[in-house]
């Protein structure tokens, strides 16, 4: 098992850091720098990649020089420097006939799918031989190499494990391979589920043989532990830093605020002893606050801008969508309880931990008041003017075969005491159809971006079925929940 995040490799950069800067303002920056040099992959997404085509295919033209085509894609994938850095490419070279493939697929092992870049028309039937290896494979098909575009609908239709990408842009290529990369990522993840007691280890085991993700369950009394050990002088930075930036500080106190602190340095720490790159816990059944500790919202906040993951109530579902959405497009989810507004045409997200750079780790931080957590009036949490006039997709995994999924437009992120701290109004389509046809749990994850083309493209190499909200007739859609109680 790898992990994404060390605490020794942390704790090593900091010191650099003091040491240029001979006080805590350098450990201020590090612990929120936006890539963390301990948050990056640690193994690289192996990919077999061919080439296809025949020298005399007739189209695009009656000869092709298929090593000069070769070289010239090679070049023009070297220029993209750093963005295939995840990446091993396993080279099988150029294949003209079905009879090569046996000597590519033995240097294919281990392989997390096959990059098929074609060259030239004819190669239909090498085509389907690749898709007996079982592997995901993508058909990256520049114009004017081919019409083999046209049977993938068909293969996939068979079940076949394949996507087609047209494009005449090289530098294409890194979002191509996305599904893939994300399938090897959560094979590696770890999640930490921290509650009174066990997460439902038959849907744990279940979302192992599916995805690779292991769920750790931890208890309180683990959480207490880390919380006393953490480090206060980190602690200190961080609330500093909190309260520097802060628009308004409302409801609490400065010992709330670093006690609040403290709690995501004890979360970073359990996350780098576990090597685990997200934790869900259930703070209000816990009773945190009760117990002498603080809740963990402003340390989710901290974690889902680093690009690992915090998501509420002990949210396993919520949180495996919020991973494969951050693995997949790179950005963190907004966990939420929506409303309707049918006056207007929206659905209303609300909770109290919402990601302060929701556009990704590279993205300009939100403003945001300092607030105590909504439902009890106690601990620490953020209001977040969410990012408007933007395109919006929400998405819930529903065991570990469906994905529920929808799109809409950021319209408005109100800052108004009723309903839980942040607020994000999403205006949809048919928002008739997403009401008559909610099931399966109050939460969903709202992302920033219109994903449909890359989940969908995910949940066919991951055997998930892909459903879209307001938009399809749900009702008799076997292995959703539609217990009439209200639950997350």
């Amino acid at each position: 098992m790898t992990t994404d995040l060390s605490r020794r490799c942390f704790i090593k950069t900091t010191a650099a850091g003091l040491l240029c800067s001979g006080s805590l303002a350098g450990l201020t920056q590090l612990l929120h720098a936006a890539t963390p040099a301990c948050a990056k992959p640690a193994s690289r997404v192996r990919i077999g990649r061919i080439y296809l085509g025949r020298e005399r295919p007739g189209w695009p033209m009656h000869k092709v020089d298929l090593a000069q085509e070769r070289q010239a894609f090679d070049a023009a994938l070297a220029k993209l420097g750093n963005a295939l850095d995840e990446y091993e490419f396993v080279d099988g070279g150029i294949i003209s006939e079905t009879a090569q493939l046996p000597e590519a697929f033995s240097k294919f092992s281990n392989v997390d799918g096959i990059l098929a870049i074609q060259l030239s028309m004819g190669v239909g039937g090498i085509i389907q031989a690749v898709l007996e290896k079982q592997s995901p494979m993508l058909l990256f098909a520049p114009p004017y190499t081919g019409h083999e575009w046209h049977i993938v609908a068909s293969l996939q239709r068979q079940g076949k494990l394949i996507e087609s990408y047209p494009t005449s842009k090289v530098e294409d290529l890194p979002a191509a391979l996305r599904p893939i990369r994300a399938i090897h990522r959560l094979k590696e993840a770890r999640i930490l589920h921290i509650s009174t007691g066990p997460a439902d280890p038959n849907y744990c085991s279940a979302l192992n043989k599916k995805f690779g993700t292991e769920i750790i369950s931890l208890k309180l009394e683990d959480l207490k532990a880390a919380y006393q050990k953490a480090d206060r002088g980190e602690a200190m930075a961080d609330a500093r830093k909190w309260i520097r930036e802060a628009g308004r500080i409302v409801e609490p106190t400065r010992q709330e605020i670093e006690n609040a602190s403290l709690m995501f340095i004890a979360m970073r720490d359990m996350l780098a002893e576990h090597g685990a790159v997200a934790v869900t816990m259930n703070c209000l059944g816990m009773r945190l606050m009760d117990v002498g500790m603080a809740y963990p919202c402003l340390g989710f906040v901290r974690l889902n801008n680093m690009g690992l993951g915090g998501v509420c109530e002990a949210d396993i579902k919520s949180t495996m969508t919020h991973l494969i959405f951050s693995k997949l497009v790179g950005v963190p989810g907004f966990v939420t309880d929506p409303v309707f507004d049918l006056s207007n045409s929206t659905i209303i997200h609300a909770h109290c931990v919402a990601a302060t750079q929701m556009e990704g780790p590279a993205s300009k931080p939100a403003k945001y008041h300092i607030r105590s957590h909504l439902e009890d009036g106690r601990g620490v949490s953020l209001m977040v003017k969410m990012p408007v006039n933007r395109k919006l997709s929400m998405a819930r995994l529903i065991g570990t075969d469906i994905m529920l999924f929808s799109t809409g437009q950021a319209v408005d992120s109100p800052f108004v005491d009723r309903g839980c701290r942040t607020k994000l109004t999403m205006k949809v389509d048919h928002i008739e159809k997403f009401l008559e046809g909610w099931s399966s749990g109050l939460h969903r994850v709202v992302f920033y971006g219109d994903h449909e083309r890359d989940i969908r493209r995910y949940c066919r190499f991951a055997q998930i079925r892909l459903l879209h909200e307001g938009v399809d007739d749900l009702h008799n859609v076997e292995g959703l929940e539609w217990e009439p109680r209200v639950h997350a």
